[in-house]
């Protein structure tokens, strides 16, 4: 519903210049009870500056030189956020279309304290050039223990189901944090999550997890954040590597929107 409020987290460093399409893109919703929450950490390519020019009601610009994962930034941004509801945009991605948020709002019905949909992969220097899909479906418990899991970027939680402290993302995994959080949510018996059949964000390739240099620490932190949840850690993650294969998908497909388009002329 309109009058419940939609925080949005995004934490950058060095985020010039894509930086710009993903506020762009949050402004561009047609959702009108949001906000978004930028934390950055101290960038050497004009991030700060530029940030500092921002004029904005509905945008909170916080620098944070504690954290020391962008983990740590996250929960900094879900601490000074004030909606009912709050989910991520990463500083390089952007949502599907203006009414996203619309979509987000809609799906969480009574009782309803997560959602989540579906992600699409771009080209780093052209959003309407996808090159991979990531398709999620209604969430089963049981699927989690085999490795299967809803797009990070696509959830959405209701912020009072995540004030326990020990739903927090943790920066003892700085590059997969995610899995923990998305585990320690999911694995709790109160949720109640809502798929949505739609796409939620466009992110743009090159993210942390997916360079070389990060795939080997990456896999060393899935098998101990498994071993937190599973007796069959190691089965779970191999079904995890495994489970990818279907639920992303390789294409080469363009797209067209006006909505793009507009995004796009930030960078000219």
């Amino acid at each position: 519903m309109e009058n419940n409020k939609i925080s949005i987290i995004t934490v950058v460093k060095n985020g010039m210049p894509f930086l710009k399409t993903s506020i762009k893109s949050f402004r561009m919703q047609t959702y009108i009870n949001k906000e978004l929450i930028i934390v950055f950490a101290p960038s050497q390519d004009g991030t700060e500056e530029y940030l500092n020019t921002i004029n904005d009601k509905n945008i909170i610009v916080k620098k944070d030189i504690i954290s020391k994962t962008k983990f740590g930034s996250i929960n900094l941004g879900i601490g000074l956020s004030s909606g009912k509801y709050f989910g991520l945009l990463h500083a390089d991605d952007v949502f599907y279309d203006e009414n996203t948020l619309k979509y987000i709002s809609n799906a969480f019905k009574e009782n309803i304290n997560c959602v989540y949909g579906n992600v699409l992969f771009a080209n780093k220097n052209n959003l309407k050039s996808i090159n991979r899909v990531w398709k999620s479906k209604k969430f089963k418990k049981n699927n989690l223990k085999y490795g299967w899991m809803p797009p990070h970027t696509s959830l959405f939680l209701e912020k009072n189901f995540y004030s326990n402290e020990n739903k927090m993302y943790n920066e003892l995994y700085p590059i997969s944090g995610d899995y923990y959080f998305i585990l320690k949510i999911l694995n709790d018996s109160k949720i109640n999550t809502s798929f949505i059949d739609k796409y939620i964000t466009i992110m743009r390739d090159g993210g942390d997890s997916t360079k070389l240099v990060n795939i080997l620490q990456k896999f060393r932190e899935d098998i101990k954040i498994a071993k937190i949840f599973y007796n069959g850690y190691f089965i779970c993650i191999i079904f995890k590597i495994i489970q990818k294969i279907f639920q992303i998908k390789i294409v080469n497909e363009k797209i067209t929107s006006d909505y793009l388009s507009n995004l796009e002329k930030e960078l000219n």
